[in-house]
């Protein structure tokens, strides 16, 4: 059971590899070698001389490949798993580490927290998903490398369906330059093992659309999707993508407590998926102007207490 894993925080590699009661992480400055007491729900590592990013590393390749795993303890402290996976420092770029004082900011006459505004291709989050067997990562989207796949994605009739966005490549061109300077949103793309998969629009809905409709708190997030690679349509890797991406959400920013999202209500394939994932639950139907809605709801106590990680 070996695993490549990528520290995103470092910008490093390490490798994973337990045999025989013995789990070695190899980093690209030398290798870490622990113990591992087995138990069902608890492990114990020790080691003599451990760094914080080979503990994580362990840890990660633990809870990932042992989905019944609740605690660990390297060296007699111990760590939960809804604890582990609330720290950012393996998977997210932009996890806030230490809070600093809200500035807060006019869009039209909403008053909200002035927001953060990744750089075209950054990358934004990435981790193993042992489901599916590949890295899930989100980059910003870069307009010169990604329009052809954009506009690919968008003239495939399933998307077109509900994202009406068949349009030349010059308007959506446009619509992702606009997408990039708006400081209330961050278009993605969703990639497995660096594969373009998929589109996804992560927004704040205090200053959306959204926000009126419900009772919107100042670091909600939401997000729109699309799965514009058909080789990756199915519920294995739509449940690994969607559980990243709240993953994400909810890593950026600690003090984000729920995730909200508005699909269409004849979506069906969103609504089932919902109803298969505790995290989330339907909470109402609304009218927007342009079409009749699901609000949806995960709550962060929910996602990290539910063990869908």
């Amino acid at each position: 059971m070996k695993q490549t894993y990528l520290h995103v925080q470092e910008k490093k590699n390490f490798t994973a590899e337990l045999a025989d009661g013995v789990l070695t992480v190899s980093g690209p400055e030398s290798n870490v070698i622990f113990n591992v007491e087995n138990g069902v729900e608890k492990i114990q590592l020790s080691c003599k001389d451990s760094s914080s990013a080979a503990s994580l590393i362990a840890m990660e390749h633990l809870f990932a490949h042992k989905p019944e795993l609740k605690t660990i303890s390297v060296n007699q402290i111990a760590t939960h798993r809804a604890d582990f996976y609330q720290n950012p420092a393996l998977w997210c770029t932009y996890g806030t580490q230490i809070l600093t004082p809200e500035q807060w900011m006019y869009s039209g006459d909403v008053r909200h927290p002035v927001r953060p505004q990744p750089r075209p291709g950054d990358l934004l989050y990435s981790r193993y998903v042992p489901a599916v067997g590949k890295t899930i990562s989100f980059r910003v989207v870069d307009v010169e490398r990604d329009l052809k796949t954009f506009h690919f994605w968008h003239n495939q009739p399933y998307v077109n369906e509900f994202w009406e966005l068949a349009k030349p490549e010059a308007e959506l061109k446009e619509y992702l330059e606009k997408g990039l300077v708006d400081l209330h949103s961050i278009p993605t793309f969703v990639e497995f093992d660096g594969v373009p998969v998929g589109y996804f629009e992560m927004y704040w809905t205090l200053e959306d659309r959204l926000g009126p409709y419900y009772e919107s708190e100042a670091f909600d997030r939401g997000f729109h999707l699309l799965i514009g690679n058909m080789e990756y349509l199915g519920f294995k890797n739509t449940d690994a993508i969607l559980k990243s991406a709240s993953h994400y959400l909810f890593l950026e920013e600690p003090r984000t407590r729920k995730i909200m999202a508005e699909p269409r209500s004849d979506n069906q394939r969103i609504i089932r998926y919902v109803e298969t994932f505790p995290a989330w639950r339907k909470v109402k139907e609304f009218d927007f102007p342009h079409k009749r809605a699901a609000l949806l709801e995960c709550r962060r106590e929910k996602f990290f207490l539910g063990n869908f990680l």
